[in-house]
């Protein structure tokens, strides 16, 4: 007996010398192997161990092979030592799995002053049973997981500070998420600080998730504010695993006096003055003065304040008086033209909603009226005489709901915009009006060959008027022109057969920018206009296409249109701004 332990333990010396890599192939005893156990396992089976032997009973011992065998029942990551020790058994060796096994886990604490995500979800992220053996291996392999998603979701200072086992079997797992110690504005001479801090989603004392700066980054951008903002993240001495954010800015102007003029294929000639401040004293406040003459003269003035009293709403007011001349096409005079004018206001109260969406309310109050433009050969229809019926009060509560997360305010290459409003007009309001109208505008771009873009939108207006005359009279859909269906005149979709209370319009552009002044478009319109929302077919949708040229001046974006009809019938089309 005390042979065989001495035989035991000599060969045990000689096998961590081999795994160590110091001794000799000889001083294994080189004899067939007539047995394979395993010793120290009380809670992972012989089974699930040997499973990963590859020595078999018959094979002779081989120093390369052992030390891979070693190596996969220490993968297996259920224990905290392997040895192998051999015994003479039956005229061969018994080969012998010594092995320590891990805790049995009995419990997991997660700690940190403010961890990342709830406990539940890091539990399950980790993947571990408890009441068996602690997998060191898997536990590694979700802990390198949950690093990758804390990187992935923008945690990019977080990291454990401490993971270990106690002997009663509880896992502790510290985790260091990174905070932000102060944000701090840097080259602002004319805004307000508050206007640009409030414009980013993440204060000094919050876990840093590089993702809400990068939003903030493009809230300020949209502003239109700076010509260039730049967000630096440096580590800091203080608080451990901290840093500061500072965001140096270059101002840029806000104010501009904008005047111009030139001809409309859908206006007529026209000119304009705009004046407008989109930073009133710094503030965030926009302000703006329009007036436009032509075959369309307009009068308008604009406020806009984004954070009411420092608040999360939004207030905004306008007044303005229009007039517009139109063609209607008369029962036995031919094609007159008339004056359809419009003068009231409105006021507007926002408030932001989760996921970028923002809400609305807006109550509009106007006075509408239609007078001859011209006279009629028989007298019935006199210069300045009122169209009857067209003596109209407007009042109206507008909800709305809007989403942009496009890339740039003025030239998007990616992101989309979405709006969705409902409009009831008369009632419990007053008004010489009765109507719901639903109107969707949804807008998508994305990046095109190099910098090229493409640009979508689709447009559904519906409607439900409750007026005597079944229609929605001034308020009806427009349709054709240089901002909606290209090829066609507005003129070419009013009809004195049926009203157009319903709308449906798309717009895909592909754009091609040539240098920082000039951008080509080819584009593809298709919409039509119908009285009852059952009539809405897509295979009767008017198609428009051709190309386009846009040119910006110091007055703003120029457009210039040439569209052809399904007829094959060309127009050319001249406005200001972009389409969409």
């Amino acid at each position: 007996m005390k042979k065989k332990i001495l035989v035991r333990t000599l060969i045990i010396l000689s096998c961590a010398l081999i795994f160590t890599g110091l001794a000799a192939a000889q001083e294994i005893p080189i004899d067939e192997v007539t047995k394979i156990t395993v010793e120290g396992n009380d809670y992972v089976s012989d089974f699930e161990i040997l499973n990963a032997v590859k020595t078999e009973v018959g094979d002779q011992t081989d120093q390369n092979e052992l030390r891979s065998d070693l190596q996969n029942v220490f993968s297996l990551g259920y224990f905290s030592d392997v040895n192998i020790a051999f015994e003479n058994y039956q005229g061969g060796l018994n080969v012998i799995f010594e092995v320590v096994e891990n805790p049995v886990l009995k419990g997991i604490e997660i700690s940190g002053n403010q961890p990342i995500y709830e406990r539940d979800k890091i539990i399950e992220m980790l993947d571990l049973n408890l009441e068996t053996v602690l997998n060191v291996k898997k536990m590694n392999k979700n802990l390198k997981k949950i690093q990758e998603k804390m990187q992935d979701d923008g945690y990019i200072l977080a990291r454990y500070k401490d993971v270990n086992v106690s002997d009663e079997g509880i896992l502790k797992i510290e985790i260091s998420p990174g905070y932000l110690y102060s944000v701090g504005v840097s080259g602002n001479t004319k805004t307000d600080s508050k206007v640009v801090l409030r414009e980013m989603p993440i204060e000094a004392g919050e876990v840093i998730n590089i993702n809400k700066i990068q939003k903030g980054f493009q809230n300020l951008s949209r502003l239109g504010y700076f010509k260039n903002i730049n967000p630096k993240l440096q580590r800091v001495d203080g608080p451990e695993n901290s840093a500061k954010l500072n965001i140096d800015l270059e101002e840029g102007k806000t104010g501009n006096l904008q005047f111009g003029g030139g001809y409309s294929s859908n206006d007529g000639w026209i000119g304009f003055v705009d004046v407008s401040e989109k930073n009133l004293f710094g503030n965030g406040q926009n302000i703006g003065f329009k007036w436009q003459f032509g075959d369309t003269t307009t009068y308008s003035l604009n406020f806009y304040e984004p954070y009411l009293w420092d608040s999360l709403y939004s207030f905004g007011f306008s007044v303005y008086d229009r007039e517009t001349v139109r063609t209607t096409s008369t029962d036995s005079s031919g094609d007159l033209d008339y004056l359809k004018k419009s003068k009231g206001g409105s006021i507007s109260l926002g408030h932001p909603l989760p996921n970028d969406w923002r809400t609305s309310l807006r109550y509009r109050l106007e006075d509408k009226e239609e007078i001859w433009d011209e006279s009629s050969d028989d007298d019935k229809y006199q210069e300045g005489d009122l169209i009857d019926g067209s003596d109209k009060d407007l009042q109206s509560l507008t909800l709305s709901f809007s989403r942009d997360t496009s890339n740039n305010r003025f030239h998007p290459t990616s992101g989309s915009i979405n709006n969705l409003s409902i409009e009831e007009a008369g009632g419990f309001l007053g008004g010489d009006m009765e109507f719901t109208k639903y109107n969707l505008d949804s807008r998508r771009y994305y990046h095109g060959f190099k910098d090229h873009a493409w640009a979508l939108r689709m447009k559904l207006g519906l409607s439900d008027p409750r007026n005597q005359s079944g229609g929605l009279g001034s308020e009806e859909y427009d349709l054709g022109g240089s901002d909606s269906l290209r090829g066609y005149e507005q003129s070419d979709f009013d009809s004195n057969e049926h009203d157009n209370n319903n709308l449906l319009l798309f717009n895909v552009e592909y754009r091609v920018p040539f240098n920082d002044s000039f951008t080509g478009v080819i584009f593809t319109d298709a919409g039509n206009v119908w009285e009852d929302q059952d009539k809405i077919k897509l295979d009767d949708l008017k198609l428009g296409y051709g190309l386009g040229m846009r040119m910006n001046t110091p007055v703003g974006q120029l457009r210039l249109d040439y569209g052809w009809d399904e007829d094959s019938e060309g127009m050319l089309h001249f406005s200001i701004g972009n389409t969409f």
